[in-house]
């Protein structure tokens, strides 16, 4: 008996959303760190160069995790962590934007700050993070289906 190729395509689509969610995310945590490393140069501004380093470096690290051969449950809940701080990073730059320059900060850079712009690393942290415990629950789901067997 043959499968159904939609519904053969929809799955191996399901089973491997994780990795492109992740390849996504890491495609654009580098656009960002690219753009973010010419651009932010001045005192406080590196904290997002910072930010978009670190989404960068969970995404690979998601990468890694989702085609480990086994599951790593430390190494995912650090990940989980990081992908948290990346998020909570896109919340501080947006009240950063909002505030403007400190002059106790050192240089400052009088360009119009985008008060929403930081917010990419808030969806990116919560997109990645939502592919790595999707893949992860996929992996626990389909252990769990072989050992009934």
């Amino acid at each position: 008996m043959q499968t159904n190729p939609i519904y053969a395509f929809r799955r191996t689509f399901t089973e491997r959303r994780p990795l492109l969610l992740s390849v996504v995310v890491l495609g654009w945590s580098i656009k960002y760190l690219a753009t973010l490393a010419v651009g932010h140069n001045t005192g406080p501004e590196l904290y997002g160069v910072l930010t978009a380093a670190l989404s960068a470096g969970a995404a690979i690290t998601n990468l890694a995790l989702l085609r480990a051969p086994r599951l790593q449950v430390i190494a995912t809940a650090a990940v989980l962590a990081l992908w948290a701080v990346i998020a909570l990073g896109g919340i501080a730059g947006t009240i950063a934007h909002v505030i403007g320059p400190v002059a106790s900060h050192g240089p400052i850079d009088l360009r119009p700050r985008p008060i929403a712009a930081p917010l990419v690393f808030t969806v990116l942290g919560s997109v990645g993070a939502v592919a790595l415990l999707l893949g992860q629950r996929a992996r626990t789901r389909r252990g769990l289906e072989t050992g009934k067997e």
